[in-house]
């Protein structure tokens, strides 16, 4: 006879509180432990503190060493290591692009009547991070935290233009997914596309991703010169399109500008 699978409903875990899974909760204690103790701890030090065996905990370290946020010293003791500060950093950097450039996201969507995008390379995709957004303009373009292929819009080539040369390589020697007729997925003309974008600072998406939508980006560029953003303006093909793109662009950049300003890009950028 076999058992009824049960299922935790929100209203159950509500009440019994939230399902937590072990093995994650004492690697993160693990990380905490060191953090506190602000030196390298030994696997017996680190297994009494947090209530497990030294077997399991010399399998959870080494699980983090792997990954890169924790470290063995020559003495065989555990420290935290760089891949934590550059887990940290990444939110930080997200956090400041994202308070910079709020007011010039509302401010350009105010004047062109469009979405305005702000977006980040993410693996091998867009992230959208935040957007301002006039009352005409498209309900469906991109919500906060959505991901998109980077070959298929216009902040996608952007950010895709500017990473080094054997990122892009890996990009283009995957098989690019068309999500319209329009998509480019010959890796020949998506380098094209890329040389364009690099030599002109703008990247185009005229119904490559979805019918009907349409979009125009810009780079951000952050304290060392080097692109961490994109900006974009999108929206439906009868407003945003070959006419209206340059005089979009150029309302783009100027803002674009202001956010790397801010973010302490040098003056010459």
């Amino acid at each position: 006879m076999s058992i009824p699978k049960t299922e935790t409903t929100p209203a159950a875990e509500a009440a019994e509180g939230p399902r937590v899974v072990q093995s994650v909760s004492r690697a993160i204690g693990l990380l905490k432990t060191l953090a506190a103790q602000s030196r390298a701890m030994t696997l017996g030090e680190l297994a009494a503190a947090v209530g497990l065996s030294k077997p399991s905990t010399f399998h959870m370290l080494r699980t983090l060493e792997l990954e890169g946020f924790v470290s063995k010293t020559a003495e065989a003791a555990y420290q935290l290591d760089w891949g934590l500060y550059e887990l940290g950093s990444s939110v930080i950097r997200s956090v400041d692009l994202t308070r910079v450039a709020r007011v010039h996201l509302d401010d350009l969507a105010e004047l062109t009547g469009e979405a305005v995008l702000l977006s980040i390379l993410d693996g091998d995709s867009v992230l959208y991070l935040d957007r301002g957004q006039a009352v005409e303009s498209f309900a469906m373009v991109a919500n906060m935290g959505r991901r998109s292929p980077l070959h298929t819009n216009a902040s996608g080539k952007v950010l895709l233009a500017y990473q080094p040369e054997q990122f892009i390589s890996d990009f283009l020697g995957q098989p690019l997914v068309p999500r319209t007729q329009a998509t480019l997925i010959d890796p020949r003309e998506l380098a094209q596309a890329l040389a364009a974008v690099r030599l002109n600072g703008y990247s185009t998406c005229w119904e490559e991703e979805e019918l009907g939508l349409c979009s125009v980006a810009v780079p951000v560029r952050d304290y060392t010169g080097n692109v961490c953003a994109a900006m974009a303006v999108a929206g439906p093909a009868q407003r945003v399109n070959h006419a209206t793109g340059p005089g979009l662009v150029d309302l783009l950049l100027a803002a674009a500008a202001r956010v790397s300003r801010a973010l302490g890009a040098p003056a010459e950028q």
